[in-house]
């Protein structure tokens, strides 16, 4: 798989995920970005990317819907940043999944992040 931008789905025209789908983020290299920019491949600098999803929805066991607000830290240090419109579709993939607690469905953004 490709991780240059020109071959995301940025700037097309999509569908929504009607079911959770992982394979919805695509991962951009940092070193990519950063070689253009002087800027080492690991910085010696500390910062990263902080992401509020304003709603983030889910079906919990008994097919009731449930929103959230939910912020993602990903650390400079990360090899990858997530292209924000494949972030956009992957949470929405969550619409009609169904998860036993709140703590399944960190567990699940945790492990696909």
């Amino acid at each position: 798989m490709s991780n240059k931008i020109s071959d995301s789905n940025l700037g097309s025209k999509t569908s929504y995920p009607e079911h959770y789908d992982p394979n919805q983020l695509f991962p951009i290299a940092r070193v990519e970005t950063r070689r253009g920019s002087r800027a080492e491949s690991t910085p010696a600098w500390i910062g990263g990317d902080i992401w509020t999803a304003f709603e983030i929805s889910w079906l919990d066991s008994k097919g009731k819907p449930v929103v959230a607000i939910a912020s993602f830290n990903f650390a400079a240090s990360n090899p990858y940043l997530i292209e924000s419109k494949s972030f956009k579709l992957y949470l929405n993939s969550f619409n009609q999944q169904q998860f036993d607690s709140v703590d399944k469905v960190i567990e699940v953004l945790e492990q696909d992040l």
